[in-house]
């Protein structure tokens, strides 16, 4: 009849548009993070303007901030409370292994704390996507750039080159250095997955016999000035035990003292010391 062919076609469409829906989420790869300090409280704002403007494919942007007044339209802010670590801890690990007592900006407690926070986001953060995205709260994207392509992360790199990172990843274990002679994993965003943090957790852990967090801030070398670099471990670490798993492609970028809109890069980074 007609009443059943009307409720039919209705059933029939309800069906189409669940499947509609969970295909649009299956295309939402990643998710995206980022940490947000203090110094950058005052540019993050317009930060955001431009990662939604231009990072294609992410679900959820999640903000991780101690700022609980940090409220900004299309994102979820994270507070650092829920990690198991805090810049506390971090002084007193590093004071202990110290003669003479340094703390707060001396140590870059907060430095640190990000770092790790990268490092956690996809263990920690509740319902998190397995693949997400961090970006330094500094890092402006000006064109529209996409970061998975056929199931594979897409990585930048630098020139960069500070030995101090290399000696700490290598105490965390040995069969981590650097891959690429001319590559740098430091370029001020990385796309992590989780199942591969987990995996470089494990192996440190079962080496120090300890918790990663805790072997990752005890191994530092060098507290007062850089003596670590989360995004050299995973980025060598991909490349070492899983380069048939990435791709790496080369983005336009530099860093900036200001932001520069009329010029032919993918992003630009304009750190607090630049702008200052």
């Amino acid at each position: 009849t007609f009443k059943e062919s009307l409720y039919l076609n209705k059933y029939i469409n309800n069906y189409l548009n669940i499947y509609l829906n969970i295909y649009l989420n299956m295309e939402k790869l990643f998710d995206i993070v980022i940490p947000l300090g203090p110094n950058d409280e005052n540019i993050i704002n317009q930060q955001i303007f431009y990662t939604k403007k231009n990072i294609t494919g992410y679900r959820n942007i999640y903000i991780v901030s101690a700022n609980e007044n940090i409220n900004i339209d299309g994102c979820i802010r994270i507070s650092e409370k829920i990690f198991p670590f805090d810049k506390l801890l971090i002084d007193s690990i590093h004071n202990y292994k110290k003669s003479t007592p340094v703390h707060g900006s001396k140590l870059r407690s907060g430095w640190f704390l990000q770092q790790l926070i990268k490092l956690y986001a996809g263990i920690t953060i509740p319902n998190i996507l397995d693949k997400y995205l961090v970006i330094d709260a500094d890092t402006f994207f000006l064109k529209p750039t996409k970061f998975i392509e056929n199931n594979k992360c897409l990585y930048n790199y630098s020139n960069q080159y500070h030995k101090p990172y290399f000696i700490h990843m290598n105490k965390l274990d040995k069969n981590l250095y650097k891959f690429f002679e001319d590559k740098s994993g430091i370029c001020h965003h990385m796309i992590f997955e989780t199942k591969y943090i987990k995996e470089i957790i494990n192996i440190v852990e079962s080496n120090h016999n300890n918790l990663f967090y805790k072997i990752f801030l005890e191994e530092v070398d060098d507290i007062i000035l850089d003596g670590c670099s989360e995004y050299e471990i995973y980025f060598n670490y991909m490349l070492i035990n899983h380069f048939d798993k990435i791709t790496i492609r080369k983005l336009i970028w530099k860093d900036s003292r200001i932001l520069v809109l009329n010029k032919n890069y993918d992003y630009l980074s304009i750190h607090h010391y630049m702008r200052n």
